[in-house]
C-alpha cells in the first residue's frame, strides 16, 4: 500500500499573518506537521501545496517536498480546498507518475492531533 500526506498551507491569512510559520514545539506549525506526516510508519512521501516562498523554505529546510508552487487563483480566501486538493492529485498522477493508494491530510492549524 503506498501512502502520501499533503500539507496544504497558503499565504495571505487573514486572521494571523504568516500563521502557518508560527513556531509550536520549537518548530513551526508547518514544520510540526511535516515531522508529524515523517514519523508515520505508513507514510512513504510527504508532500507541501503552497503560494508562498517562505513557506517553501520552511518546508524544505523540514525535508517535505514540493514539487510545484500552487497558483494563485488556488490560493484564495474564498477558494474551496478540494480544488487545491484536485490540483495536487493531479499534479502527482501527471507530472510525478504517482498514483497513491491513500492521501492523508495534515493541517497545520491542528497540532495536537
Amino acid at each position: 500500500m503506498y501512502i502520501v500526506s499533503f500539507v496544504f498551507a497558503r499565504s495571505g491569512s487573514k486572521g494571523i499573518k504568516n500563521k502557518n510559520l508560527l513556531k509550536f514545539k520549537r518548530t513551526s506549525l508547518l514544520g510540526n506537521s511535516i515531522l508529524q506526516s515523517k514519523k508515520s510508519h505508513y507514510i512513504k512521501r510527504t508532500f507541501v501545496s503552497t503560494d508562498s516562498q517562505k513557506i517553501i523554505l520552511e518546508a524544505k529546510k523540514n525535508k517535505a517536498e514540493v514539487p510545484f508552487v500552487r497558483p494563485k487563483n488556488l490560493a484564495k480566501d474564498n477558494t474551496p480546498e478540494i480544488f487545491s486538493w484536485r490540483h495536487a492529485v493531479e499534479f502527482l498522477d501527471k507530472k510525478l507518475n504517482i498514483n497513491p493508494d491513500y492521501i492523508v491530510s495534515l493541517p497545520t492549524t491542528s497540532p495536537l492531533r
